[in-house]
């Protein structure tokens, strides 16, 4: 008797452990592991067992965290005494997530429910890192001497942006370059912005680039490319438009109503879109008139 008693306060009771068997992922993988129930002093019958991806975001000094998805694992069952339960288990991660940074985490929650007592969970961190074309995408950049900023891949309440600053090539007529990526399925397409130096003041130079995926496995022809599109842009910067900086999110309102046609790296649902825009500090208060003068995503009429 004591001993049911003790497991209800969670003393002696089953236990939950996911045991992954890697934490280091890329968008789309397949997670992979086993779910382990080992019972405890006594029998004890489980409602559920469920497991929930966590999305956590810290920003000066808060942290905002959002519930990606649960996960059903087995509804109820009797856990004997001492008895131990292996189940698999598989979860195939969304294209669409943030890649994981300084301030950007993610979490697998198991909850094991159990009648009349004390739940118990586990928690287990993972990364997310960028796939083996982007990754690529950034490799070609750095082979023209760009360096990601400190606060590059930060999240701007619709996507996740790429801040690169030249080191050699473009040193003196690049101030940086800002890039959002769009994934698609025969390839990925940049929706690039090039700040230049200028007598008059800073020049944002905007252009869309379109890379397949043979382009995308050589790291090589990337660079070649994305030198050829620096040069073109900064010999002729007059053939581009470009404007006085405008708000970020204005900006990539189009990515977040679906304008890619595919899925953009940190795009994710409108709903949490919606409640980490009320969390993040919006920089940009001062630019809400709406406009941005320049289609950047490429949706005119012809």
């Amino acid at each position: 008797m004591f001993k049911k008693f003790m497991a209800k306060l969670g003393m002696g009771g089953a236990k939950v452990d996911l045991v992954l068997d890697q934490s280091d992922f890329t968008l789309g993988d397949e997670v992979r592991g086993q779910l382990v129930i080992q019972g405890g002093n006594v029998e004890q019958k489980v409602n559920q067992i469920d497991i929930q991806l966590y999305l956590s975001i810290y920003k000066d000094g808060q942290e905002y965290t959002k519930m990606i998805e649960s996960i059903p694992i087995i509804g109820a069952f009797t856990i004997e005494a001492n008895e131990r339960k292996v189940l698999p288990f598989t979860y195939v991660l969304p294209n669409n997530l943030l890649l994981s940074t300084s301030q950007i985490s993610y979490y697998f929650v198991t909850h094991l429910d159990i009648a009349g007592a004390v739940d118990h969970k586990d928690r287990d961190y993972i990364a997310i890192h960028p796939t083996r074309e982007l990754q690529n995408i950034l490799d070609a950049f750095g082979q023209l001497g760009f360096i990601e900023k400190h606060d590059s891949r930060e999240f701007n309440g619709y996507v996740q942006e790429f801040e690169l600053a030249p080191t050699s090539l473009f040193r003196g007529t690049v101030e940086e370059v800002e890039f959002v990526v769009g994934l698609e399925s025969n390839g990925i397409r940049l929706f690039l912005e090039v700040d230049l130096y200028s007598f008059t003041g800073e020049k944002e130079i905007f252009r869309e680039v379109w890379l397949d995926q043979s382009m995308l496995q050589d790291v090589d022809q990337l660079r070649n490319y994305f030198e050829q599109i620096l040069n073109e842009i900064v010999q002729d910067p007059r053939s581009y438009f470009y404007l006085q900086p405008y708000g970020g999110k204005a900006k990539y309102a189009a990515l977040a109503a679906g304008a890619l046609g595919g899925i953009a790296v940190g795009l994710i649902a409108a709903e949490v879109i919606d409640e980490i825009g009320d969390f993040l500090e919006d920089d940009d208060d001062d630019d809400d008139d709406g406009g941005f003068g320049f289609d950047f995503f490429g949706d005119d009429d012809d």
